[in-house]
């Protein structure tokens, strides 16, 4: 890694950091836990490998962070859908399906005397795809239905699945011998969609007012005392 990768590298980091800072001191962190968790696993995660750096504690790292990642999808569709009945059980049928198709998919691809590293290779850029679609396919749900976005949660689904298809064409070509030649470009690449992207959280997440990411309260049986009263008001 050139000098110059490694001083960009330094202040994605620091921003993750920043992120999670502006998360706690807005208080983001109440509505959006896994999230936070996220953004600071990423920070963390990322200055435990560069210290004791190896391809194996890389790929691990990835591995922790496609969890993550897909933790903050659940708490997409939690937050998002939570009110709306019809348009959560589309979203979780949807993410259901990609990954059936994800995993069908890293299956019938690897080999079955495949070396431990070359199948993480083939799996990371699978996990982060699957991430992209359902993101992509929650952001269709979000305006077939036209289901009200808090300014967070629309940062959150409206940036991440750029980034994450930036990641895995990235990804892909990193583990292509073909490609080598490519490499220190592709780490630029990568490095600053992930700035602009945090950037972008970082601003969003300062400028909205803490209650501005509540969810929004299930809708009571129509008839009901509840429906009457807001009716009413």
């Amino acid at each position: 890694m050139s000098v110059l990768l490694q001083v960009i590298w330094c202040l994605s980091v620091l921003q993750l950091f920043g992120l999670v800072g502006v998360l706690i001191l807005r208080r983001h962190y109440q509505r959006m836990p896994l999230f936070t968790l996220y953004a600071g696993g990423g920070a963390l995660s990322s200055v435990v490998v560069a210290l004791h750096y190896t391809r194996d504690a890389w790929m691990l790292q990835q591995v922790v962070m496609a969890a993550l990642r897909f933790g903050v999808v659940l708490e997409l569709i939690y937050r998002i859908f939570g009110a709306f009945p019809a348009a959560a059980a589309a979203a979780r049928r949807v993410m259901f399906v990609i990954l059936v198709a994800t995993a069908l998919t890293a299956l019938s691809a690897s080999m079955p005397d495949a070396v431990y590293t070359r199948s993480l290779a083939e799996t990371i850029p699978r996990l982060a795809a699957a991430s992209a679609w359902i993101l992509t396919a929650l952001a269709v749900l979000v305006l077939w239905y036209r289901l009200p976005l808090a300014p967070l949660p629309r940062a959150i689904l409206m940036g991440y699945a750029p980034y994450l298809l930036i990641f895995t064409i990235s990804l892909s070509l990193l583990f292509d011998a073909s490609t080598e030649h490519l490499r220190p470009w592709l780490g630029y690449m990568d490095l600053f969609a992930f700035i602009g992207l945090v950037n972008y959280w970082i601003r969003v997440a300062w400028r909205t007012a803490p209650e501005a990411t509540v969810s929004y309260p299930p809708a009571a049986p129509v008839g009901s005392a509840v429906s009457v009263a807001r009716q009413a008001s």
